[in-house]
């Protein structure tokens, strides 16, 4: 690779970086960027699905922010529904890339947002619960917080993720990205597990609500379990 070559490509990186170092720039940037991203996802949705369509996963996306649901139900749900499960897996993410990189950027400015803030004050709070009951989160601080998005449990998605990741102490790219690989991860595995399921019970019914029982009576006794070890670690730890 020649120099002149090797000057080209290290301009548009130097150029991006100042952009990023200007306060006035940067600034609004990380705060509207975000949006900016949400606001792409619908607007291709309601270019490639029909118009009913649309509103109704519009509407399942709009309820992946209000618990208790969560990609665990909102992904099946939207599959069964007749929703391609890669199309389901690819929205679901990004929302979360947008929801990463707004608690990333914007956490201070965030906490100040009347609604907003609230929810991050009660994401920190289920944050700390989950890394004192967890002391070895910061040993393996990385690996950990992958693992915590990748669970698809009620209070482990992105916003919470980057929160943990804040408090932990990891470098924001390093949060963004722990996020986004245990987001994606996860969202793979329920989206082509709900697909398969599915499939399985087109041609076989009883099997099919066989396998779907044996999986949430799993889920159920994996909760229960963690509570009680929470409880106990919570009883143990001085007060």
């Amino acid at each position: 690779m020649s120099a002149d070559n090797t000057t080209n490509i290290s301009e548009p990186e130097e150029g991006w970086k100042a952009l990023l170092a200007n306060p006035y720039l940067a600034g609004p940037i990380k705060l509207v960027l975000p949006f900016i991203i949400a606001l792409a996802i619908f607007a291709a949705l309601y270019l490639i699905e029909p118009y009913q369509q649309f509103l109704v996963i519009s509407g399942l996306l709009a309820a992946y922010f209000v618990p208790p649901a969560g990609k665990e139900s909102i992904i099946p749900i939207a599959i069964v529904m007749g929703y391609p499960w890669w199309l389901v897996t690819l929205a679901i993410v990004l929302l979360d890339v947008a929801v990463s990189l707004f608690v990333v950027w914007n956490f201070d400015l965030a906490l100040k947002i009347p609604l907003i803030g609230r929810l991050l004050e009660s994401g920190m709070a289920a944050g700390r619960n989950y890394t004192d009951t967890r002391p070895w989160l910061r040993r393996f601080s990385t690996i950990g917080l992958v693992f915590f998005v990748f669970f698809p449990l009620q209070g482990t998605g992105a916003m919470n993720g980057a929160i943990v990741g804040r408090l932990l102490g990891l470098e924001k790219a390093r949060v963004f990205a722990c996020v986004c690989a245990g987001s994606l991860a996860s969202s793979l595995i329920i989206a082509l597990g709900a697909d398969v399921i599915l499939d399985i019970y087109r041609q076989d019914p009883a099997l099919g609500t066989g396998i779907l029982v044996a999986i949430v009576v799993a889920i159920l006794a994996a909760v229960v379990g963690l509570k009680l070890r929470e409880k106990r670690l919570r009883e143990r730890s001085p007060r």
